[in-house]
């Protein structure tokens, strides 16, 4: 009986996985991504020759992969967004889709924090300034007792506050769709403007918008807080990157900590602002969060691909 053919396509794979051994008995890898780069759409044309199925990362899946790799039947992403794939041209190919939702949250929530600290308490200045024989003082910020928008509490959102809240912040969320239960006193708020008026710092956990627009407009942004810090550990599409450096210049916004980028690798105009703390979309990137994200990927693929159920 001929095995599986597999393509690893994402940037990177942990070859210490302990599932990986039992992975490869049952299926033969054709194709491992040994760039430490995001391929390219012809290169991944040719990493899926002949492939079954797929481990992805955040390579982007549109419509000429699905037409040039007819034999494709199953992406399994290492991740839980899907703003990388064409889902109606993988539906109209019959190509299963699979993420890994729950292995990232508590990295990408402990990041969030992460984040938020090093800007109010100004560590990365001070980190840069003592190597440097610098050793002024700068206030810094009190988290508890701060009002904080989350907007979108699903599992990560979920999480973010729950720490938060421990912290002794007030938290407002805004998710439309929300169907967990949430604690009483954590408030609900009906549209992002109010939210965003009422807010001391602002955390976005929330999908993209399928056309790829902002969710955090320029409008939006113009309406805030004075003093407003964005956090952004979801996706760079939901933030527009303009608005941002424009409410960064007049003051609206005090600071940001963003994960994320509109274009990755990121090189752009941001990186000049020291109010603004950036890392290279590694929030979920935790030895123990990314091998279960690898793990929990593979065991995925296989359920699907031998119908095994659960």
């Amino acid at each position: 009986m001929r095995k599986i053919q597999v393509a690893i396509t994402i940037r990177s794979f942990n070859k210490n996985n302990l599932s990986r051994e039992t992975f490869i008995k049952r299926c033969e890898v054709s194709f491992i991504n040994a760039t430490s780069r995001r391929l390219t759409e012809n290169e991944l044309i040719q990493a899926l020759e002949g492939a079954d199925a797929v481990i992805a990362g955040t390579e982007h899946f549109g419509k000429k992969i699905f037409t040039a790799c007819p034999g494709l039947k199953v992406i399994s992403r290492v991740g839980v967004g899907v703003d990388n794939i064409d889902i109606e041209a993988a539906q109209k190919n019959h190509v299963v889709v699979l993420t890994t939702p729950e292995a990232p949250v508590q990295a990408v929530a402990e990041h969030t924090i992460a984040l938020l600290l090093s800007l109010m308490k100004h560590i990365p200045m001070y980190n840069e300034n003592m190597r440097n024989g610098n050793y002024c003082v700068k206030p810094g910020f009190l988290l508890c007792g701060k009002t904080v928008g989350i907007v979108g509490m699903g599992r990560i959102g979920k999480k973010v506050a729950s720490y938060l809240d421990g912290f002794g912040c007030q938290i407002l969320y805004y998710d439309p769709f929300v169907q967990t239960v949430i604690p009483e006193s954590w408030e609900r708020v009906e549209d992002l403007e109010n939210l965003m008026r009422r807010s001391d710092i602002l955390s976005l956990h929330t999908p993209p918008k399928p056309d790829g627009s902002p969710i955090i407009t320029s409008e939006l942004i113009d309406c805030s807080r004075r003093g407003l810090i964005i956090i952004n550990t979801s996706r760079g599409s939901v933030l527009d990157e303009q608005a941002l450096m424009n409410g960064l210049d007049s003051g609206v916004i005090s600071g940001a900590g963003l994960d994320v980028f509109s274009v990755e690798p990121y090189a752009g105009s941001l990186l000049k602002y020291p109010q603004v703390i950036v890392t290279p979309h590694v929030s979920s990137n935790t030895t123990q969060s990314r091998d279960q994200m690898e793990t929990d990927a593979m065991d995925n693929l296989l359920k699907v691909i031998t119908g095994v159920e659960e």
